[in-house]
């Protein structure tokens, strides 16, 4: 990558670059990302493009290091629930 420090590119990846970053890491398809993000297979194909050269990506290693250093996936947010005994089914 390039030669910026990791706060520098979180800075200007946007929120979008980093879904589609996460999604190319994970080796899905253009066609695939375009349906799960919103966009056409040839809209998606040029950001990825775009995102590569904006990082200076050069391999596939530098593409799977982006994506953890740059976008990792957001923690799941569980919500809390009052717990309550579970009954027993009835036996008939």
């Amino acid at each position: 990558m390039s030669d910026w420090t990791a706060a520098q590119l979180l800075s200007v990846v946007t929120d979008r670059e980093k879904r589609l970053l996460r999604r190319t890491a994970q080796g899905k398809t253009d066609y695939a990302i375009a349906r799960e993000i919103g966009g056409t297979e040839k809209q998606i194909a040029g950001q990825r493009l775009a995102l590569i050269r904006k990082l200076g990506i050069q391999s596939d290693a530098q593409l799977l290091a982006a994506a953890d250093e740059l976008a990792a996936w957001p923690a799941k947010k569980v919500a809390k629930t009052a717990t309550r005994p579970r009954s027993r089914p009835s036996r008939r």
